[in-house]
Formats: structure tokens, C-alpha cells, sequence
């Protein structure tokens, strides 16, 4: 019996996201950020074709199994490369991308179960110039993304996987083998990855990087999350450092947050009792509570967040979405 599984990470380019010097194409909206991809992939090709995101890595992969055992194993997968919209007056372009190839490490087969590890990653047609001490006293750089993802498919035919590879930048979302969103990279760092991704500190040149992940959000926060990043909304967007507390508790305030980056530890009574990451929805208990902040949350990465006012949102979000944020009740 043959068992085919994938997972598939898609990666792209979040709002406000970039530094000052990446900023101007986007600003003059010659060059354009993607929209949130969906919490379950339903048209990926569509998504492709329309230019919502930078590229995916599909890893496919199979085992033959008989009488319980494994016998056979391979991929069937691999990269399905995006395109850069770009606009120039009435004119909208989608630019190929350059494929690198994808690297496969050879299936492991451990007692009933066997796992796959791809990377693949691409680059726009065009590179980040910077200026060099040295002749010809500028360098270009490409602008190389990729993801590494581990598949593992157990004889049963359940199967798992992790994000266990990425690019500084952009964002990277992980989806299982129904095309549910399972995992995400909590951070994007473009200035590391200008800094610092080129030439052999890629995967191509032996070098990854693993990711800081963090758990998707729930539909309910999504719907928030569209409130707060609305185009005729202006949220104040806060940077901090890992250490920095975006709340805490007991103190008074009345602002929601929405978090773009990094992953927050949550404490009650000085006591941790659980993280958040990109796309969770903060703060809404104090704005039902009279005002004060039931729990603390400090940045264990550096982090950026969107704060609004309260009164902005939906009160009846707001509620439902407290229902599920009691943490000082646990047990």
C-alpha cells in the first residue's frame, strides 16, 4: 500500500514590515506587500497566479508499506515558484522569479515511521545594491528566501511536520497535509537578512538558520486582526526589545494590540502561564474588566506590535475572544 503525504510553507511579505531603505518601491506602490495567506490553503495556485505570495515550498513525499512495514519511500514535491508584482502607472507586471534547486536529504527510515527534510527557496530577477569600500564600490546581493521543512510519515499513514529551516525574512507559514495552517515563523528580521544572507550563508552555500516559531491564530483573531490593520485604521506600531513588557499586569489601560513579530511569555502573579505569538490578539480583559490589565506580557524576542483603541474593535469579538484568554483561572 502506497501513503501519500505533504506540507507546504508559504512564504510572504507582511505590512510595515520592511526597513526605511526597502520601504520607497512599496510606498510608491510600485512594488506591493502580500496579504495575510489563509488559514486554510484551498487555491494555492490561484494564490500563485494572482501574486500573493513570494513562493512555497511543497514537500510531497511517500512510503510503500506492507504488512506494517515499510518497504519503499521518496518525494514527490517541490518548489511552486511565485512572482513579484510590480506597477508602473496603469501597468501591473508579474515578474518571474530564479529557482534555486531544491535540496532533498535522503529519507530516514526509523522503526515505522520515515522522515523527509527539502529546502527551497528562490530569488526575484533583480538584487539589493550596496555600496563597498572595495572597486567596484558596490555590490549587489540577491534577494535568496527559502524554507526547510521536516516531514515525517508514520506506517499508519498519520504523519507530522516542522518548520525547521528559513530566511530571516520574509514571513513563512507552515500548512499540514489537509492544508490547515499548523505553524509560523514568529519573526521576520530584514535587516539581518540584508545584512547577512548572501553568497554561502544560504542553505546552497551550507548555512541555515532555524526559525523561532509560534502557533497560528485563531479565526477569531484573524477577523480582529483585519479591524485593526484596516487601510482607513492607523494603529500605533510599537517596537521592543526581548525583556520589554508590552503590558503589565494591574496597571491601567484600555488599548488592544495585535502582535506582527516575536513571541511574548504570559504571566499572572508573576508566574508564567503561557506564550503568545504573530497574529495573537492582546489586552481585549482589561477593556471588560474595569480597566486593568489581568496579566503581563513581556517580549522573549524582539517583537512589534499594533495598538488601537479599544472602542475601534468589535465589543462583541472583544467578548468572545476574552472567553478563551482566562489564564489566571487555570488550573
Amino acid at each position: 500500500m502506497r501513503i501519500e503525504r505533504s506540507a507546504t510553507s508559504v512564504s510572504w511579505i507582511p505590512s510595515n514590515s520592511l526597513p526605511p531603505i526597502l520601504k520607497i518601491p512599496f510606498e510608491k506602490r510600485f512594488m506591493h506587500y502580500d496579504p495575510p495567506p489563509p488559514l486554510k490553503l484551498t487555491d494555492l495556485e490561484g494564490m500563485r497566479q494572482r501574486g500573493e505570495f513570494r513562493f512555497a515550498n511543497h514537500l510531497g513525499a511517500w512510503i510503500d508499506v506492507e504488512s506494517g512495514q515499510i518497504t519503499g519511500a521518496g518525494y514527490s514535491g517541490g518548489l511552486i515558484m511565485g512572482v513579484t508584482p510590480f506597477t508602473a502607472g496603469p501597468i501591473r507586471l508579474m515578474l518571474p522569479t530564479k529557482r534555486n534547486p531544491e535540496i532533498r536529504h535522503e529519507p530516514q527510515v526509523v522503526r515505522d515511521e520515515v522522515t523527509f527534510v527539502q529546502t527551497a527557496g528562490n530569488r526575484p530577477g533583480f538584487s539589493v545594491m550596496r555600496p563597498s569600500v572595495h572597486w567596484p564600490f558596490i555590490l549587489t546581493r540577491p534577494f535568496t528566501i527559502w524554507t526547510t521543512i521536516e516531514l515525517t510519515v508514520k506506517a499508519d499513514g498519520s504523519c507530522r511536520q516542522r518548520l525547521v529551516g528559513a530566511s530571516p525574512f520574509p514571513r513563512h507559514w507552515l500548512y499540514d497535509d489537509q492544508g490547515q495552517l499548523v505553524e509560523k515563523a514568529a519573526l521576520t528580521r530584514p535587516r539581518i537578512w540584508l545584512r547577512s544572507v548572501f553568497g554561502t550563508h544560504t542553505p546552497w552555500g551550507g548555512e541555515d538558520e532555524a526559525p523561532v516559531v509560534a502557533p497560528p491564530e485563531s479565526e477569531l483573531e484573524r477577523a480582529l486582526s483585519e479591524q485593526i490593520m484596516h487601510p482607513d485604521r492607523r494603529p500605533t506600531v510599537r517596537s521592543l526589545r526581548a525583556g520589554d513588557y508590552l503590558f503589565r499586569q494591574a496597571e491601567r489601560s484600555t488599548s488592544v494590540a495585535l502582535v506582527l513579530d516575536g513571541n511574548f511569555e504570559v504571566s499572572v502573579d508573576d508566574e508564567i502561564v503561557g506564550s503568545v505569538g504573530p497574529g495573537t490578539v492582546v489586552g481585549e480583559r482589561a477593556v471588560l474588566e474595569a480597566g486593568e490589565r489581568t496579566a503581563g506580557l513581556r517580549a522573549v524576542t524582539d517583537a512589534r506590535v499594533a495598538e488601537v483603541p479599544a472602542e475601534d474593535l468589535s465589543a462583541e469579538l472583544l467578548g468572545q475572544l476574552s472567553l478563551g484568554h482566562r489564564r489566571e483561572n487555570d488550573p
